[in-house]
Parts: structure tokens; sequence; C-alpha cells
């Protein structure tokens, strides 16, 4: 890459950057030559169960809070 990256504008919602990044090549904002390989060695495929509940492990915890409560 030749020239310098854009800036990644400011977005007010997840669903405003998800809209952005559907329509604009990430390699016009990110230098991916400059990029570190990383290793994710814990991570393990969704199961049935993480769609039913509509979540992984972050949706099992907040069901489990609230059960607490």
């Amino acid at each position: 890459m030749n020239q310098q990256p854009k800036s990644v504008p400011a977005f007010a919602s997840e669903a405003e950057e998800r809209a952005f990044w559907e329509s604009h090549d990430s390699a016009e904002y990110v230098n991916w030559d400059d990029a570190d390989v990383v290793v994710l060695p814990n991570l393990r495929p969704a199961t049935a169960e993480d769609r039913d509940e509509g979540g992984g492990a972050g949706a099992a915890m907040a069901a489990e809070s609230i059960a607490a409560n």
C-alpha cells in the first residue's frame, strides 16, 4: 500500500458501523501489511445451544446474572 490509510469514522451505533463495513473495503482504512499475526487457540465452534440462546458465553452469563437476582 503506497498511500496512507483513510481514517475510520466514528460510529453512533454498532448497526451504523456494520452498514459502513458492508459497503467499504477495509484495505482503504487499514494497512494490512503492518498487521500482527494472532493465534486464538481457545476458540470453539458455536453450538446449537448457543444459537438457541441467542448468543454464546456472554448471553449465558447475562442469563445467570438475571436469574441470581
